[in-house]
């Protein structure tokens, strides 16, 4: 042959893969065994193993039990932080200083005012207030609570209520009680620096701060369960 003839080679185009759905609406086809024997392959056979290998379906499974689960959650906790009663805490300060002729130090003026804070809270304080409100002794006994702040000569005096006109009211009135009976004292004397404003009570619970954790606990919830039945499909697969 002549060196200078030009030869052509042919190069057979590679076969194209099918798509799992032209596999799965494929015929029957014949396949030969290498051992000769001649059998019938089934073309559904691609969209089966795919279904049971890959597991889309099993993907989708995972999500719609994870959506409906957090919902669940979602929906339950914030039906139940609105149901949830409103109180308003008031907070009245007394403050003690020493008498301007006494020479009294500052660890002495707290030992009275821890006097002072069981007077707060006593019963004839308690009814005595009462009567000035619209409530009875039993419920502003259970809404008061009286602390000491540490290393201060100064009392809290907190009334927590549904209303919070009258849980002001009845914080400034206990506390007005209080200074007018250290008023007789020979080494301290009381008044009332931070009166109880209705405008700036605390509101408890704080629902912003609960639904923020209402929404973590669902993205919670609905994790796990999606890694749940992942892990479940797959078991059932490796059975299977």
């Amino acid at each position: 042959m002549n060196k200078d003839t030009p030869t052509t080679t042919y190069v057979r185009p590679a076969a194209r893969r099918r798509t799992r759905d032209e596999r799965a609406g494929a015929p029957d086809e014949q396949v030969r065994a290498p051992d000769g024997h001649v059998g019938v392959r089934d073309g559904q056979a691609g969209a089966r193993d795919a279904r049971d290998g890959r597991g889309h379906p099993s993907r989708r499974r995972r999500i719609i039990a994870a959506l409906v689960s957090g919902l669940l959650v979602l929906g339950i906790g914030l039906l139940v932080i609105e149901l949830l009663p409103t109180r308003y805490v008031a907070t009245c300060t007394v403050s003690f200083s020493p008498r301007t002729q006494l020479n009294v130090d500052a660890a002495a003026i707290r030992l009275v005012a821890q006097k002072y804070a069981v007077v707060a809270g006593s019963t004839p304080t308690v009814d005595q207030a009462a009567r000035a409100t619209s409530l009875s002794s039993d419920e502003l006994h259970d809404a008061l609570s009286v602390a000491q702040p540490s290393d201060t000569s100064n009392l809290t005096i907190k009334v927590s209520l549904s209303q919070r006109d009258e849980a002001a009211r009845a914080a400034n009135t206990i506390g007005a009680i209080v200074a007018r009976d250290a008023a007789d004292d020979r080494f301290v004397s009381a008044s009332v620096t931070g009166p109880a404003a209705a405008g700036s009570a605390e509101v408890q619970p704080s629902r912003p701060l609960l639904r923020t954790l209402a929404v973590a606990a669902a993205l919670l919830v609905a994790g796990w369960v999606a890694y749940a039945v992942g892990y479940l499909d797959r078991r059932s697969r490796g059975r299977s």
